[in-house]
């Protein structure tokens, strides 16, 4: 049994660390676990890019999307990785950063999409913004990376994307489980709480479908 959350939000919106407190929770649960980020496919793009085509180098070893169809290469690299990850883990954390959430949900296949779980981290983009400054300067591991610059993270992150996750994203691409928007602006304990919440949810609404698979194997 394979499950699959999408970690989604704006740089800065705290997307990381749920995925980190997620994994946590249900590899305490017996869980296998995997996280896959589009922003190291990204990263990997942009050093193979060395004519600058594609991609132009910022500041702290960052870089800006020039051609911004490699978004749209990233996500199908995306469900390439999970498909070979499906079958040694339990569940799968699969984070990316869009402006449009219905053109990204595009790139990926139904079957795919199929019994996935949706978070999505809500911030303010000044916020956000800020957040993504004051890990770079004090970086401690490798989630700890720059995002576009401040122009291009203002212009390209600044559209409200809340109506259409709560609404539109679940009919339009027939999701079946859960979609939950979590506001990550007040205390840290705060939105983890509202994180565990969420994955006793998945929890309680997987743990039927396990039980089953492994009666049927015995």
């Amino acid at each position: 049994m394979n499950i699959k959350v999408f970690v989604l939000g704006r740089p800065g919106s705290g997307k990381s660390t749920v995925a980190r407190h997620l994994r946590h929770f249900f590899a305490l649960h017996q869980y296998t676990t995997r996280h896959i980020n589009d922003y190291t496919i990204l990263q990997r793009m942009f050093r193979e890019d060395v004519d600058h085509k594609r991609f132009l180098p910022t500041a702290n070893n960052g870089f800006d999307a020039i051609d911004f169809t490699v978004l749209d290469q990233a996500l199908h690299e995306v469900e390439c990785e999970a498909q070979q990850w499906s079958k040694r883990c339990n569940l799968l954390t699969l984070e990316f950063a869009r402006d449009n959430y219905r053109h990204a949900f595009r790139q990926f296949t139904p079957a795919f999409l199929r019994n996935a779980y949706v978070l999505f981290m809500d911030a303010d983009l000044e916020l956000c913004l800020q957040r993504v400054n004051q890990r770079v300067a004090c970086s401690k591991n490798a989630d700890d990376h720059p995002s576009f610059s401040s122009t291009i993270f203002r212009n390209y992150y600044g559209q409200d994307n809340r109506a259409y996750i709560t609404g539109a994203l679940h009919t339009e691409f027939h999701l079946t489980n859960l979609v939950q928007l979590i506001n990550n602006t007040g205390p840290l304990e705060d939105c983890m709480a509202q994180v565990e919440r969420f994955a006793q949810a998945i929890l309680e609404r997987e743990l039927p479908s396990i039980e089953h698979a492994s009666a049927l194997v015995c």
